[in-house]
């Protein structure tokens, strides 16, 4: 046992070194490059390079001293910079118990060097997968504690952070390892390791041949499953099982409806509809996803035209997946049928993730396309996934739409709830129309507006509904002549 908690020590003080150079990584690249101006794009690639390094939780800039912006935009909280607990031999600083500026809970720890900081939770620094009970934790030269994965003895602790260390007492196996100005220790109950041997004398054979059984069962299963789903959902496709329902967008300013986002369901034979989150994974997987794509064009295209001859001025967004934003490969079969059904282009939006963007300069090609047909193209789910600002402002975007996440953090206090105005203030510095999702309450829409949103969808207003439900919901709130809807949008469809 005791040869395998200094196994375990030497791995945390190795996942602690990694940390610590990933941290380095990111603070080599964006010194190297210059940033000191805390500008929109100065906040992007800060922003980028805490999504594309996956140990980096934040990164924030010190002017003279004093926090001047974050991944998340400029700011004046009055923060000063400390001075590092430990400086490394490359001049890069270590710093404990940094407030973080995002989710204003726990400590972090932050590496540091010429103004810029990079924040990282403690806890990941002893993110070591363990095949025992134990605890883990690395301290600085001198005793002061960096991290700790659970609770230890403070008497205990303090042999182990004194030096490396291998023994027992009357509780406890332990081990500690050194590094330079670091150690790394791990400490397991002696109850718990010596009931675990005694199981494992009695459990290991029968145990091991009853976990292959069920782990055989369960592959077959899943793998039978996953295949059902797929020879299901193919033949749904092909029998017109797919349904479109409609969720209205509407304006903030007047509650009247200006459009809609047409979503996918699939509907059982019992009449149940099973939402896309259940099966699109599966289309995107086995390569059907196309085919719900063709579907929804025609389907939602054919449906415009009955909207339109309602009123000439309503549109509606289609959701467009990763692998056709790349190829492109949607854009004439929307041309063709928006040519059947005698519809112009600018009455349908196209929506696509955050996935969707990250072969950049494909993306950038296929929105060119679909703009300069007369499209608008929004980012959807902003905030989730991939994006940075650095990447927003070198993509041809019309509108970038509000997770449902972040709109749920308004009038609370989330993590979340001092990054929604961020997200605004970037698309209004990008000229994007701004569309919130999943809007609820009444607060969340004072607070939209007042921030200067004018778009919105959420069950406040109405669920997602049949084409015959959104064209009576259309014809008793529709928006007047400019309620609401971006001037570009309008022009085109007048001119339709």
């Amino acid at each position: 046992m005791l040869l395998d908690l200094s196994e375990y020590a030497k791995i945390t003080l190795g996942r602690f070194n990694d940390t610590i150079s990933q941290a380095n990584t990111a603070l080599g690249i964006i010194s190297s490059e210059q940033w000191d101006d805390c500008s929109p794009a100065h906040i992007g690639r800060m922003r980028q390079l805490s999504v594309d390094i996956m140990t980096i939780d934040e990164i924030v800039y010190y002017r003279n001293g004093r926090l001047s912006c974050t991944i998340w935009g400029n700011t004046n909280r009055a923060i000063l910079e400390r001075a590092p607990d430990h400086t490394l031999p490359n001049g890069v600083g270590i710093t404990l118990n940094v407030e973080s500026t995002v989710s204003r809970g726990g400590s972090m720890v932050a590496v540091s060097h010429r103004g810029h900081a990079v924040l990282v939770k403690p806890q990941r620094m002893v993110d070591v997968l363990l095949d025992t009970h134990a605890t883990l934790g690395v301290a600085m030269d001198g005793g002061r504690l960096v991290a700790l994965s659970g609770s230890a003895d403070p008497e205990l602790l303090a042999v182990l952070t004194s030096g490396p260390a291998v023994g027992a007492d009357a509780r406890h196996f332990y081990a500690s390892v050194g590094g330079p100005g670091f150690i790394a220790f791990a400490i397991a109950e002696r109850s718990a390791i010596e009931g675990r041997w005694r199981e494992e004398l009695w459990l290991l054979l029968p145990l091991g041949g009853v976990v292959s059984l069920v782990l055989v069962a369960t592959v077959a299963w899943f793998s039978r499953h996953r295949l059902s789903l797929r020879s299901e959902l193919a033949s749904a496709i092909r029998n017109g099982e797919l349904v479109v329902h409609y969720q209205p967008i509407m304006s903030l300013g007047t509650g009247r409806c200006v459009g809609a986002e047409a979503l996918v369901r699939w509907q059982q034979p019992d009449g149940r509809m099973i939402p896309p989150d259940s099966f699109i994974p599966i289309a995107e997987e086995f390569g059907l996803i196309a085919d719900i794509t063709d579907f929804m064009i025609d389907r939602v295209v054919r449906d415009l035209a009955d909207m339109l001859a309602i009123d000439r001025s309503v549109y509606v967004a289609i959701n467009i997946g990763a692998s056709d934003i790349g190829s492109g490969r949607f854009l004439p079969v929307l041309d063709r049928a928006l040519a059947r059904w005698n519809v112009a282009a600018p009455h349908v939006w196209l929506e696509a993730t955050e996935r969707g963007f990250v072969d950049a300069d494909a993306a950038r090609k296929t929105i060119t396309a679909a703009r300069a047909a007369g499209h608008l193209v929004a980012i959807d789910d902003f905030g989730t996934g991939y994006s940075s600002l650095s990447l927003l402002e070198k993509l041809p975007l019309d509108a970038l739409k509000i997770d449902k996440a972040f709109v749920d953090s308004i009038g609370k206090d989330a993590a979340t709830s001092i990054v929604i105005p961020h997200i605004i203030g970037m698309a209004k510095e990008l000229s994007l129309a701004i569309v919130a999702e999943g809007i609820e309450t009444e607060e969340q829409v004072d607070y939209l507006r007042k921030a200067g949103v004018k778009l919105g969808q959420g069950w406040l207003y109405a669920k997602a509904m049949p084409l015959g439900d959104i064209i009576d919901y259309y014809g008793h709130n529709k928006a007047g002549p400019w309620d609401g809807v971006p001037v570009d949008a309008l022009d085109q469809a007048d001119g339709a």
